[in-house]
């Protein structure tokens, strides 16, 4: 798996998303890592997160999956995306208390500047808890950068890589 370095925080210092930035003391904290076009989110979770005692609430696990998926358009296309629809559906509980969980995120389809990606949400037993299908816009290369302050798409990767 090739790790993914999140190329906005070192862009900017004051970055702040909620997902993804190290810098935001409330956030998720999220890192990704590329395998086979599939985008993998591996995630230790805290009890500040869940709704009910110990089940991870549906709107944090919404972010990740909208995380997971915006990431793989980061790190497959190197441009910068919103969130046109998501679908998400709760198949089973994801528990805080059971250790580490992953999402995993991969290309259904992709026609001109929108994006159809899937994501799931597997808990600690390989069990799929969370899963969905959502359309993303992708803004070009040029406008990636004058909009959203794109990084560059080399940024994401290791000069090894």
């Amino acid at each position: 798996m090739k790790k993914i370095n999140n190329a906005f925080a070192k862009k900017d210092k004051n970055f702040g998303c909620f997902g993804c930035s190290p810098f935001n003391e409330h956030g998720l904290k999220l890192n990704f890592h590329l395998e086979d076009k599939k985008l993998f989110c591996i995630w230790n979770p805290d009890h500040k997160f869940d709704g009910w005692k110990n089940i991870i609430h549906g709107g944090i696990q919404t972010t990740i999956i909208d995380e997971t998926a915006e990431w793989l358009i980061f790190a497959l296309y190197g441009r910068s995306a919103v969130t046109m629809e998501l679908n998400v559906k709760f198949t089973k509980p994801l528990h805080s208390d059971e250790g580490e969980i992953k999402a995993v995120a991969e290309v259904l389809n992709f026609n001109r500047n929108i994006i159809e990606i899937k994501t799931i949400i597997l808990n600690n037993s390989n069990q799929i808890c969370t899963e969905s299908v959502g359309k993303f816009f992708v803004y070009d290369e040029k406008k990636s950068k004058e909009i959203f302050n794109f990084p560059e798409h080399k940024d994401f990767f290791d000069n090894a890589d």
